[in-house]
């Protein structure tokens, strides 16, 4: 593998963690904010 190959795939490496993490508490807030809506348990005005 060259140099470059290698430079991008341990970006792509040391990046996938934190997206990850990321992407998961995006997801539940989402959940969590959907399932307050519908079940009646979100803002009120």
């Amino acid at each position: 593998m060259s140099p470059l190959e290698s430079m991008i795939w341990t970006l792509l490496g040391y990046a996938a963690m934190p997206t990850i993490f990321i992407a998961g508490f995006v997801g539940t807030i989402a959940v969590t904010c959907f399932l307050l809506e519908v079940t009646g348990n979100g803002l009120k005005e």
